[in-house]
């Protein structure tokens, strides 16, 4: 619950300092967005995130930078080419592998690998021994 709070009060600091300095970094700071992104951690993985603001870089920084005019002009057509392409992917996945009747289950070790770590099988990374306790002893906390 505590992250309501900070929620609220994490984009002071980078609002203040995008008015204190309008034209350095900080105005390109946008904290809900940041954690909107993180939110889809979880089952995306580093290659997700890595294409994303490799993609992001070179066409909103360098592009943007070095070919202003191709950039204005081709922009939102790349944006749109790009998630186009995600909604036609998945409509291809649907229907040719998981619309037949029962689907389609392939079946490679990336399907199974997650059912073989120390997550999915409960399995403790270190067991207490009898009368054993994380951190300090109890009398030297203070």
């Amino acid at each position: 619950m505590w992250f309501f709070l900070i929620g609220a009060l994490l984009p002071i600091p980078f609002y203040i300092l995008a008015h204190r300095y309008p034209l350095s970094f900080w105005r390109y700071i946008n904290i809900p967005v940041f954690f909107a992104g993180i939110v889809g951690i979880p089952p995306a993985s580093g290659i997700n995130y890595s294409s994303w603001a490799l993609t992001g870089f070179i066409f909103n920084y360098c592009m943007r930078r070095f070919h202003f005019r191709w950039w204005m002009r081709y922009n939102y057509i790349l944006s749109a080419g790009l998630d186009a392409g995600v909604a036609f992917g998945m409509l291809v996945i649907f229907f040719a592998l998981q619309y037949p009747k029962g689907g389609i289950n392939l079946s490679w070790w990336g399907n199974v690998a997650w059912q073989n770590t120390a997550d999915a099988l409960g399995t403790p990374m270190y067991v207490l021994q009898p009368n054993e306790t994380f951190g300090p002893p109890a009398g030297s906390w203070s």
